[in-house]
């Protein structure tokens, strides 16, 4: 069966038809799919169930996995895996677990993951393996469509600028993301920040968009505080705007992979019943630096 990529929006993402998740990818399978990686910076293969190392097994296909900062999430069986979930092991609501990744104001969950790290990741994996009967879905916006749509003057004054992404400490502007990270222990918080261009470029693709992300970034260098926030403002409401946005929708099995070097920002919605379990696991593929953009 030929590879099929159905488009999930106008502006992004595409579910892909055509891949057996479970059995490993021929060359020419593998190098569609990375192409329509980059047509489209979202890919879902859907309601194909796997195991953990199932998952390490179709993700390690497109690079390095690289293990989450955050040690006790890590999956007993891999530790490339995540464990993602509102729960504890007593079964109450875990608050640090429902955040990580997710919040009630979506404007303020946009986010690449691994921002905080001086070499953020190529792609992430999530994989549902139980999902509410309501709410909880994962959103998305086309940030490098944004970018192009900013007006010059406000392009002229963010390009070049380099921002910092803190993960943990008293640096955090955003509360959501300060109470996921308190699950970390005060050494891990201490080495997960970064400097890194509000816009950059994709390093594949070579388009620019928006980096500095509302989730992580806590100010941008070389200006006043005043005219930090302003920028990081303008640029939070352009990536928040509903014309570059879609959204999935989860059932059981579903595996998404998103691109985080550049022109897709994601957020989970914290919109579902707390009585109800939410679980997934995630894998990271391993990305390099982030690249300041230069127009020509």
């Amino acid at each position: 069966m030929p590879v099929e990529f159905r488009p999930m929006s106008d502006v992004g993402g595409a579910e892909v038809v055509g891949i057996d998740v479970k059995t490993p990818m021929s060359e020419a399978n593998l190098a569609t799919v990375e192409t329509g990686f980059l047509d489209y910076g979202v890919l879902l293969f859907r309601e194909q169930p796997m195991t953990a190392l199932e998952l390490v097994a179709f993700s390690r296909q497109f690079g390095d996995l690289q293990p989450h900062v955050q040690k006790s999430y890590h999956h007993p069986d891999a530790p490339e895996v995540v464990n993602m979930t509102n729960r504890n092991p007593d079964g109450s609501f875990d608050e640090a677990g429902a955040r990580r990744g997710a919040i009630e104001n979506l404007r303020d969950g946009w986010h690449s993951d691994l921002s905080y790290d001086p070499n953020p990741a190529k792609a992430t994996f999530l994989h549902s393996l139980e999902v509410t009967s309501s709410g909880g879905n994962t959103c998305f916006t086309n940030v490098a469509r944004a970018f192009a749509a900013m007006p010059d003057t406000l392009k002229s004054r963010v390009i070049g600028k380099m921002v910092e992404f803190p993960y943990g400490g008293t640096k955090m502007r955003n509360k959501s993301a300060a109470a996921a990270a308190d699950a970390m222990d005060e050494k891990t918080q201490k080495q997960a920040q970064a400097v890194h261009p509000a816009i950059n470029v994709h390093p594949v693709s070579r388009r620019p968009a928006i980096y500095a992300n509302p989730l992580l970034a806590r100010c941008i260098q070389g200006v006043s505080l005043k005219e930090s926030e302003e920028l990081l403002e303008l640029l939070f409401d352009w990536v928040d705007k509903p014309e570059f946005h879609w959204e999935h929708q989860w059932t059981v099995g579903d595996t998404i992979m998103w691109d985080n070097r550049g022109g897709v920002m994601h957020s989970g919605r914290l919109d579902y019943p707390r009585g109800e379990a939410r679980r997934f696991i995630r894998t990271t593929v391993r990305g390099g630096p982030t690249e300041v953009y230069c127009p020509n």
